[in-house]
């Protein structure tokens, strides 16, 4: 049984996402190395106390945008992954990213980690609608991507929020298998339901429509995968980490939560 913490690396984000509950936020501000680590210790604890698994799987899926506080995300994993501390692999830990700029996503070669891409769209025009702050095509980002895998063994995921009428026709589908193709046998696509955030016009794609996306990337030959609707009606997804400022008083603490879809 594995047991996946979340991990966030900011206070809130500014990659403005115009379906995600933590861009409207902004960014506050950066987690130290310290704080990081501390979520991983803290999640250990619990899980020892309340007999739960031992957390063996990290994703950097939570609050914020960890290429945007890659020092503090560098200095983190080193102790994460120390076999005197959390001794956990990279194969264990799995940092994702927008994709803010080539020479970034370029700097992620040598973090103890898997990379993930959070796509949402191939096409440059919708990408910048749904991601605001996206700056290069989506081709210079894949290029990236393809240079720091080179000659390597690893793999990397790729992500798409699934929103009804918006990017999850079988065209879209069509040109994500092209986008990805100079990645073809690094990568493993994983479709996410859209988690209700509020947006106005947003909806989650039906299963049929998620369907037929899978579909045309299977035939492509892509390993695509669908996210369980469990996540769903937990509103266990990144783009739902909003921020409780109750009880926070003076010191400014603040506790992040999950918010539930009804809520």
């Amino acid at each position: 049984t594995r047991t996946t913490l979340c991990v966030s690396s900011q206070v809130g984000c500014a990659r403005g996402c115009v379906f995600c509950a933590t861009g409207k936020m902004g960014l506050l501000r950066n987690l130290t190395p310290e704080e990081i680590v501390t979520q991983v210790y803290l999640a250990h604890r619990v899980a020892k106390e309340h007999d739960m698994p031992e957390i063996n799987n990290l994703v950097f899926m939570g609050m914020g945008e960890p290429l945007n506080n890659i020092r503090a995300v560098r200095r983190a994993l080193s102790v994460i992954s120390h076999p005197h501390t959390f001794n956990l692999s990279k194969n264990m830990i799995t940092v994702s990213t927008v994709g803010t700029k080539p020479e970034d996503i370029r700097a992620m070669g040598d973090l103890p980690a898997r990379m993930a891409w959070s796509v949402h769209a191939a096409d440059d025009e919708l990408r910048k609608k749904l991601v605001p702050t996206t700056q290069h095509r989506m081709a210079e980002l894949r290029d990236a991507f393809v240079d720091v895998l080179t000659g390597t063994k690893r793999n990397m995921l790729v992500q798409v929020t699934m929103m009804e009428g918006v990017n999850d026709s079988p065209e879209h589908a069509r040109q994500l298998a092209a986008l990805l193709h100079p990645l073809r046998g690094w990568v493993k696509v994983n479709l996410l339901p859209y988690n209700d955030t509020g947006v106005a016009g947003l909806r989650a794609s039906s299963e049929e429509a998620t369907g037929a996306f899978r579909d045309v990337l299977v035939q492509d030959g892509y390993f695509c995968s669908v996210r369980k609707e469990e996540a769903q009606r937990t509103g266990a997804h990144a783009d739902s980490c909003v921020l409780s400022t109750k009880g926070a008083g003076a010191s400014g603490h603040a506790r992040a939560q999950r918010r539930r879809p009804d809520e």
